[in-house]
């Protein structure tokens, strides 16, 4: 029997105790090296991360986790010797804390998921071998030849995608003679990428050779002809510190913890439900006896039983909640690792940590928050001499902001770094072939940088790093029902806002009648619903547009889209249209008609084979048929997409634009 097998349901409370002491060492570690600077940590906070950590050992050595348990007791020691008084001296690092509250998330992530437990061998024989540095020193190299700071430097390069590269140089008189000496070497391999590390050695007979460690650029190597100059090369044989997961503690977790209040609320909630039952079995049972079901009594008990599932809904949408803070403490963690590694100092500032969202939603923006954020410090703010140079405070600023309108939330990330280069931008989007108007605005630039295939580490360079995996990033929001936008300025910063649904299971949507067919609109996702009079509609460059609001608007006929019969919309003299999209770039969705507001069920399509595109997911009607749920983003990107070809396939207007200039 595995370790852990026997303890059956109970490991998801172990899971979800797990989760909260790393919570708790994340913003414990984080408060520390943050006041540390200015006075010795406080007494109390090491007690807090103490506490983490045995509870985290003991926990792991009940259910039989040796390596989550052997990192915990290893951390556990080393701070017991870095902290013998119960407090760190200023000027301590505490890389070693940091690295081994990583190495802890992914051996829970590894367990939780079921996959092969992590080998911890190498980190806690390290961790055990190097006592803890005094205050001021220079950290000790650890066995695997990199000090704490250069492995999250390596880390950092190997996130985004930089391939490592150790080598040797060997001067010779020769080659000292020709200029080629060991700066030269390094002026060259700075070219390449970045240098993680130079350290020199002793040959037999006196003389020195260096090694170099280098994260070498996407699309760059070391030129064989550098080899008769004196370098070497091969494999690095540097021992990192163990694969990153790609968001600390991001696997999913199926417990929520839920406060007595809300339980009893709940309990309340069906206690109501079931009293209605109650009186309408007895309005039943009356009418069994021969007697007569008054029609208003029975009105009365489904408006009042309607009215105690709404708020049961909505008690149990509040159970699901969690504070969105928590997957901002995340991201805090993984500012401090990235900007070691580039070399940058950056504060973090949050706002609106406690704003809820549906725990499900929480996990999946983990991963496109995780983007954002590490393409907002590599790429986004500047070096501390770089922004000096251009009179910014020499610490960059990172903005992590959540608020709530209705049933949207909005999440923001924002630097204070150089901006996005949109001539830089435009110019490569038209080496690829993509029609991109001489200044495009912030709506525009993101298309581009969102553009599938568009990410390359010479965008990166010219983009500030926007376009590394930013297709992904709007694709898996979409999933979500969400929508990105964002807003840059040259040298002030770039700003993205993520809007999300609260929830993703129960929603309010309109019912619309498209070919005969009933479908389903999630309310958060429409803008406005309009009508359109048949003769309003103008052909320009073969697509259909009408005016609104003073501008145009895209038409897409879900008719023809879907290829229904009897499209009543288009021999109407007018017909509903759905506003969806953003603000900045609509679109109308043309419908037959209006079939009402309907509270439905989510239930995701999971099969691939009825997956279709513009359709998200389905639910039950009250009659026991299955209406299918749109797409409103999706339906947006494939309107784009069939605007482009019809506008390249040609063709005069029908119609003279005049009247939606």
């Amino acid at each position: 029997m595995e370790p852990g097998q026997f303890f059956g349901g109970l490991m998801d409370d172990y899971f979800a105790e797990c989760d909260e002491h790393l919570a708790s060492l994340r913003r414990l570690l984080m408060e520390l090296e943050q006041d540390g600077v200015a006075r010795p940590f406080a007494e109390e906070r090491v007690r807090g991360i103490f506490r983490a950590l045995h509870t985290l050992k003991g926990l792991s050595g009940m259910v039989g986790f040796a390596e989550s348990e052997a990192v915990a007791h290893a951390l556990e020691e080393w701070l017991r010797g870095a902290a013998p008084d119960g407090f760190v001296p200023p000027g301590a690092s505490l890389d070693p804390l940091f690295e081994g509250t990583a190495l802890l998330e992914r051996c829970l992530q590894a367990r939780r998921t079921d996959a092969a437990p992590l080998e911890v061998d190498a980190f806690v024989s390290r961790i055990r071998r190097a006592p803890p540095e005094p205050a001021g020193a220079a950290p000790a190299p650890p066995a695997s030849g990199l000090t704490a700071a250069e492995a999250l430097r390596l880390e950092a390069a190997r996130a985004r995608g930089d391939r490592v590269q150790e080598l040797e140089f060997v001067p010779t008189p020769e080659g000292v003679a020709r200029g080629v000496g060991v700066e030269a070497v390094r002026g060259r391999l700075s070219e390449l990428g970045e240098i993680l590390q130079v350290v020199p050695r002793v040959l037999p007979g006196r003389g020195v050779a260096f090694r170099f460690v280098v994260a070498l650029a996407e699309g760059r190597d070391v030129p064989e002809g550098w080899r008769a100059d004196g370098l070497s090369w091969e494999a690095p044989r540097a021992e990192p510190r163990e694969a990153a997961a790609p968001v600390p503690g991001a696997a999913a977790s199926n417990v929520v913890r839920v406060g007595l209040p809300r339980l009893d609320e709940l309990l309340r909630m069906v206690g109501e439900l079931v009293i209605s039952r109650s009186r309408l079995n007895d309005l039943l049972r009356g009418s069994w006896n021969g007697g007569a079901v008054p029609l208003d009594a029975l009105e009365e008990i489904n408006a009042g039983m309607e009215r105690q599932l709404r708020d049961l809904r909505e008690g149990v949408m509040r159970v699901r909640l969690v504070a969105v803070g928590e997957a901002f403490e995340r991201m805090r963690f993984v500012v401090r690792d990235v900007a070691v590694g580039a070399g940058k100092d950056v504060r973090v500032e949050m706002r609106g940590q406690d704003t809820e969202l549906d725990k499900l939603v929480v996990e999946r923006m983990l991963e496109p928050l995780l983007h954002l954020v590490r393409n907002a410090v590599s790429h986004g703010i500047e070096r501390p001499a770089e922004r000096e140079a251009a009179g910014k405070p020499r610490q960059g600023r990172l903005l992590l902001a959540a608020s709530a309108a209705g049933e949207r939330v909005r999440v923001e990330v924002a630097d204070d770094g150089r901006g996005i280069d949109r001539d830089a931008v435009a110019a490569r989007a038209r080496e690829q072939g993509l029609a991109v108007a001489e200044a495009p605005d912030d709506a525009a630039l993101l298309e581009i940088l969102c553009t599938p295939g568009f990410s390359t580490r010479e965008v990166a360079d010219l983009a500030s790093g926007r376009g590394i995996g930013m297709d992904v990033v709007r694709s898996t929001l979409r999933a979500l029902g969400g929508e990105l936008s964002m807003s840059t300025e040259a040298g002030r910063g770039t700003r993205f806002a993520v809007e999300l649904p609260l929830t993703l299971m129960i929603v309010d949507a309109l019912l619309v009648r498209i070919g005969g067919q009933t479908m389903a609109v999630p309310q958060p996702a429409l803008l406005e619903v309009i009508q359109v009079e048949a003769d309003e509609v103008v052909t320009l460059e073969n697509n259909e547009v009408v005016r609104y609001r003073g501008k145009v608007l895209p038409l897409l006929r879900l008719g023809r889209l879907f290829a229904l019969d009897g499209d009543e919309g288009e021999a109407r003299a007018s017909f509903p249209v759905l506003v969806v999209g953003s603000e900045a770039q609509p679109t109308g969705l043309a419908v037959d008609r209006l079939a009402g507001l309907r509270e439905i069920v989510v239930r995701p399509l999971a099969d691939p084979l009825v997956a279709v595109p513009g359709i998200a997911a389905a639910t039950e009607l009250g009659d026991g048929r299955v209406c299918l749920i749109l797409d409103a983003a999706e339906l947006v990107q494939l309107g784009q997409r069939m605007r482009e070809a019809a506008a390249v396939s040609g063709g005069a207007s029908s119609r003279s634009p005049a009247g939606v200039a």
